[in-house]
């Protein structure tokens, strides 16, 4: 008995050190990752934030063969914040899917088409204050700070389904910052984001999902699975409260809804929380565009050739040069049926 238990604890003790292993070899190939990352400018497109509630922001200045953010610390043309009367100003605000990750060209992510669309029918100033990976009480310490200060006559939120949670570290030019040092930030604990800190349990995510499309042309849905959280329920609450901020201000708010790539081969009844965001936004009289049916028309106009509506296909997100088009054309017709 005495041998099975010592048999036992050592079968124990060589799994966590294995573990252990595994998560510090990993992170010690992420390093080095994030050095050569380093070195060809990409991390520097992001540096740690002194304002309350944004842990980080753009480096303002930043310039690669990629991306350029303005001396404002922003995406695209840069306007004063004294602002002309005669001109509208449209703020887009979000994360990288407003920043317009993967697409390198400024003119061809929706706030610059939006810009270049609208002012054929009137002056309009549409200025793209989307960061990558800022969730919703990013967004909301964004607006309040920031975004404010531009006096904008029309918020745009590009809404996306992690923003209950976000990225709980991102790496800067001023070292690796968490969410976790938020203030003002979400106060339920989230178990996907103390497990999203483990580059082993992400290794392992990235493996399944990989495997599950190659074998068996499945991807597990985590979405649907989250919307019973204490942390879904305080980013509805958030999503809610700014939408106050800005009606007080007399200031419309339109939330731009991007779905979950891997949900499009469906129809849209069949994601829980698709119908929980939308359903949500309809009862605090919130004006959204859901883009779920748009994209989900797309692709099956194109075989479901994901990687021409999204930049890297079924596993990402982020829409490619013409699946902002699409966003972009939604939103003005939006805003001509407005007025």
């Amino acid at each position: 008995m005495k041998n099975k238990l010592t048999n036992a604890f050592l079968f124990i003790v060589i799994i966590v050190l294995m573990l252990i292993i595994s998560e510090l070899g990993l992170r010690f190939a992420h390093h080095l990752t994030s050095e050569k990352e380093a070195e060809s400018g990409l991390s520097t497109l992001l540096q740690k934030s002194e304002i309350p509630g944004l842990v980080w922001q753009l480096t303002p200045g930043f310039k690669s063969d990629k991306y350029q953010i303005n001396a404002s610390g922003f995406r695209g043309a840069e306007f004063p914040a004294a602002k002309d009367s005669a001109v509208q100003r449209i703020a887009c605000i979000g994360d990288s899917h407003c920043f317009g990750m993967g697409v390198y060209d400024d003119s061809r992510i929706y706030p610059s088409l939006l810009q270049a669309q609208l002012q054929k029918i009137s002056p309009v100033e549409v200025l793209n204050f989307g960061v990558p990976g800022y969730n919703t009480w990013q967004e909301f310490a964004q607006l309040e700070n920031i975004v404010l200060n531009y006096a904008p006559d029309f918020v745009v939120l590009g809404f996306f389904f992690n923003d209950a949670d976000g990225n709980t570290a991102i790496e800067t030019a001023s070292g690796r910052q968490k969410l976790g040092e938020q203030k003002n930030g979400p106060t339920s604990k989230s178990l996907s984001s103390w497990l999203k800190q483990s580059y082993l349990v992400m290794a392992l995510k990235n493996g399944i999902e990989r495997a599950g499309l190659a074998l068996f042309d499945y991807h597990p849905n985590y979405i649907d699975l989250k919307i019973k959280s204490a942390r879904w329920q305080e980013m509805k609450n958030e999503l809610a409260e700014m939408a106050e901020v800005l009606a007080d201000r007399n200031i419309p708010l339109l939330v731009v809804v991007f779905p979950m790539t891997y949900q499009l081969a469906h129809p849209e009844t069949v994601s829980a929380a698709q119908q929980d965001i939308l359903s949500f936004l309809s009862e605090k009289k919130i004006e959204y565009i859901n883009l779920f049916p748009i994209f989900r028309r797309f692709l099956q106009a194109n075989d479901f050739e994901y990687k021409k509506l999204i930049v890297k296909g079924i596993r990402d997100s982020h829409p490619t040069a013409t699946g902002h088009a699409l966003v972009a054309e939604e939103i003005v017709k939006y805003m001509l049926n407005k007025k």
